[in-house]
């Protein structure tokens, strides 16, 4: 009997994740990634925005400190994550997700997946953004408009900006990266992974 697949194939991404995390060293993994290895344990240890997941080694298995499944969603990224770092160190320098390798190809659903949502969630509410985006971690940095940096991953820091809008003006957004992002994610995740990180900003103001 032929396996079910997941919805767009999460299954097949993540067993091939596994399978390429299998055959790294898990400490030098860890090292690249600036995550933490228990070698008794073969556990990587990762922080995620204001959490922590643990990664078994060569297993993959994923899990938060109480010992809970991590969601497929956020277990493919933090596995692209250890499979891709490379120690790269970060430069301070924010691009654009169109510059990213293939960003061009992408940045429809990037916009629909990551920006929008963003704006509609925090549009008209720009303290809202500052508390939220505080609250897990986040500090503001000095650019145009409201712009909240993120350390997401150890070494992949996202910046919100919110432009907050007026009479005459709407609000707009726009989510940047640094420029050593190619070094620890596939462009497509980009996409992905601050949807995740405004669905936590947006539980800050339930």
């Amino acid at each position: 009997m032929t396996k079910k697949r997941s919805f767009m194939n999460l299954d097949v991404t993540q067993e091939e994740a596994v399978k390429s995390l299998s055959g790294l060293d898990p400490a030098l993994t860890a090292e690249r990634a600036g995550a933490d290895f228990d070698s008794g344990k073969r556990l990587i240890i990762l922080p995620f925005v204001d959490q922590e997941y643990r990664i078994e080694h060569p297993s993959g298995r994923v899990t938060d400190k109480k010992g809970d499944t991590a969601s497929q969603y956020l277990a493919i990224i933090i596995l692209h994550y250890l499979v891709t770092a490379d120690g790269t160190p970060l430069t301070g320098r924010w691009i654009a997700y169109r510059h990213l390798p293939g960003g061009d190809i992408y940045i429809d659903p990037f916009k629909k997946r990551a920006v929008n949502p963003f704006l509609k969630t925090f549009a008209d509410q720009p303290e809202q953004f500052r508390r939220a985006a505080a609250t897990i971690g986040g500090y503001e940095v000095s650019m145009s408009g409201i712009s909240m940096v993120i350390p997401v991953l150890p070494r992949v820091p996202i910046c919100f900006v919110l432009w907050p809008g007026d009479e005459e003006v709407s609000s707009s957004a726009n989510i940047l990266f640094d420029e050593a992002a190619p070094s620890y994610l596939p462009t497509e995740d980009y996409a992905h992974l601050p949807t995740i990180v405004n669905g936590m900003m947006k539980k800050q103001t339930d």
